[in-house]
């Protein structure tokens, strides 16, 4: 009997030892599933400067500071900081607990003052192309002439003077203590470091991968601090995020994964796949949309859109043309390049007719007449789109479709271009990205209104799809298109980070229209925002300055404002109130901080639920008065 006793007391212990007390057990994961159409072409985070692949550095990098789901700013890799009295001098006090981790998750190294002074060199080395270095040189002390000084100058011209990185004003004071030295007071600074390039970099680990670091065919050529590790990573077939379990931050990070299936048809399959449960998210185009809402079994699948982000629409004109000669970039250039012919598109466009593709109840509520959107900033309570030269330009509406003023021009701008040697109809090409059913059924609203009304012997808009994968940089980046509607988000909170795509060429404008240069070739615009820069103590006169700049822009059709472009309905298993908030960098692309709902939020809850994010925001800022 005792023996019995014996061997029933050895099998409870060993039963024991191979169980977890209930509050160790393992939890069930939750996972959160999405399609995909267009494949990144970088992981590299310090270069690149496309949405795709800053969603993605978003979820697997921390940066100094972050924003909360009211749109406050919070810290994150810095636990405090400090300015001095002129506003020139930031010092960062980094928490000791951030990790850099493998792919695998394993343990590479503590993240230190150190890594944001290699991934500050690495950016201002001209060699690596760095499409954001820009930002950076343009507010740290030193940082331009560093970066020249590793240009290649063009031929039979000086080389620039080659700089000691010392002069550069980023300062690891020791392990866990950054400084930023400013070039002047930027009062948008804090904004600045939740963007790409203030993010770190381990320099053991760069020098380690020399060439591979970043590139698209391994999960293994980046580290991470983030909220998420890449754990998979196929392109054109599967990527998957990991919460990162060592993540100083992890008991805030509530999705477990996140699921990304590549189909090149995304837009087109998923929302059926959403209704049968095998995704969890699911663009709605206006027609699945009406369809979805007139059944009881599919209306509360699906909710409004959250206008979270600030992201600018407008239709942008190529001064470079660098498309195939059937398309007749010659003609175009002289067409382009005449006031008169842009004018007629301008007031030409009915902007209420193709937004309807994208929100088809109320197109009004997602259009606006400035480049930069509502609600970016403000002073003393009066919105930056109602400031000096914009204010007329806003109180326009939706007057500025008018039918009789788009005739006069295009009849003016008729005898003008065949006088200079054009011929008509001037061919206009305008690519989309196959991708998007909704942005080619936009093209083909826009193509047929306006031929409708200016008429075909005058203007020939060829709609043409072109290949998801790489489309910023073969069609956008290399000028392949004649007109097209694009975007530009904000990098920072101040007026300037929306001059970037026009005075920077990022739209193949590299001195905007000819006809706006003076005697040495410099564009007005860019004397305008010069000179707005140059306003750093009186944010009052700063942004007028901008206004002014921006309405040129607008007033010599330039550019065609057109207002956001994620109207109508999406079905979704998160919530957008639980997600971070801020009208700049990357915030608005993080996963950290939202749970998965058990079903999808219905439209009467959205309502609820933005009601209630209000309210609480409202108190937020009341208790800080």
């Amino acid at each position: 009997m005792k023996r019995i006793i014996a061997m029933l007391l050895c099998l409870v212990l060993v039963l024991t030892a191979c169980s977890k007390p209930e509050n160790e057990a393992e939890k069930e994961q939750t996972a959160y599933r999405t399609l995909y159409s267009g494949e990144v072409t970088s992981l590299n985070y310090l270069t690149t400067a496309t949405t795709n692949e800053f969603a993605m550095a978003a979820n697997v990098i921390d940066t100094l500071v972050e924003y909360n789901k009211y749109g406050e700013v919070q810290p994150s890799l810095a636990e405090s900081w400090v300015y001095d009295a002129e506003n020139l001098t930031y010092t960062f006090k980094l928490r000791q607990d951030a990790t850099w981790v493998k792919a695998d998750g394993s343990f590479y190294a503590k993240v230190t003052a150190h890594d944001f002074v290699s991934a500050a060199k690495y950016i201002l080395d001209a060699k690596n192309a760095s499409s954001t270095a820009n930002i950076f040189y343009s507010v740290i002390a030193g940082a331009e002439d560093y970066y020249l000084g590793t240009s290649t100058p063009e031929e039979g011209a000086e080389p620039y003077p080659v700089m000691d990185f010392e002069t550069v004003g980023v300062k690891a004071l020791d392990d866990y203590t950054l400084q930023y030295t400013l070039v002047e007071p930027v009062p948008y600074f804090l904004s600045m470091l939740t963007y790409v390039c203030f993010m770190p970099v381990n320099g053991d680990f760069l020098a380690e991968k020399g060439a591979d670091f970043g590139v698209a065919t391994s999960n293994e050529n980046l580290l991470y601090c983030g909220a998420y590790i890449l754990e998979t990573f196929k392109p054109q077939e599967m990527r998957v995020y990991a919460k990162n379990e060592s993540n100083w931050d992890a008991k805030n990070v509530f999705i477990d994964r996140i699921e990304q299936e590549y189909n090149k048809e995304a837009s087109t399959v998923s929302p059926e796949m959403f209704r049968r449960g095998e995704v969890d998210d699911a663009s709605i185009t206006s027609t699945i949309a009406s369809d979805w809402l007139k059944s009881e079994e599919t209306a509360n699948l699906i909710r409004p859109v959250r206008q979270s982000g600030f992201y600018t629409y407008f239709w942008a004109f190529n001064f470079d043309p660098q498309f195939e000669a059937e398309y007749e970039p010659e003609n175009w250039k002289i067409a382009v390049n005449n006031e008169n012919f842009r004018q007629s598109l301008y007031w030409g466009l009915n902007r209420v007719s193709s937004k309807k593709v994208m929100e088809p109840d109320n197109p009004e509520s997602i259009l606006f007449n400035t480049v930069t959107p509502p609600e970016f900033v403000s002073i003393d309570g009066v919105d930056y789109t109602k400031m000096g030269a914009l204010d007329a330009i806003t109180a326009l509406g939706t007057a500025t479709f008018n039918e009789e003023k788009a005739k006069e021009y295009a009849e003016a701008a008729k005898a003008e271009l065949l006088a200079a040697g054009a011929t008509l109809p001037v061919k206009i090409l305008m690519p989309y990205n196959s991708s998007s059913s909704s942005w080619a059924e936009e093209c083909t609203v826009v193509e047929q209104q306006l031929e409708k009304l200016l008429g075909a012997d005058y203007i020939d808009i060829l709609v043409e799809p072109r290949p998801s994968s790489g489309f910023l940089k073969d069609v956008r980046r290399s000028g392949k298109y004649a007109l097209m509607k694009c975007n530009w988000g904000p990098d920072y909170a101040d007026p300037n980070t929306y001059t970037d795509p026009f005075y920077n060429g990022t739209y193949n404008w590299p001195e905007l229209a000819t006809e706006y240069l003076d005697e040495n070739g410099v564009s007005e615009y860019y004397k305008l925002v010069d000179a707005a820069r140059a306003i750093t103590d009186d944010l009052q006169a700063r942004y007028a300055a901008y206004a002014t700049a921006e309405a040129f822009l607008i007033e010599n059709a330039i550019v065609i404002p057109y207002g956001y472009d994620n109207g109508g309905y999406t079905a979704s298993r998160l919530n957008p109130f639980e997600a971070q908030f801020a009208p700049f960098g990357i915030s608005n692309e993080r996963y950290k901080g939202q749970t998965l709902l058990d079903a999808p939020m219905s439209t009467d809850q959205y309502w609820d639920a933005y009601e209630q994010w209000e309210k609480e925001r409202a108190a937020l800022a009341e208790a800080a008065e």
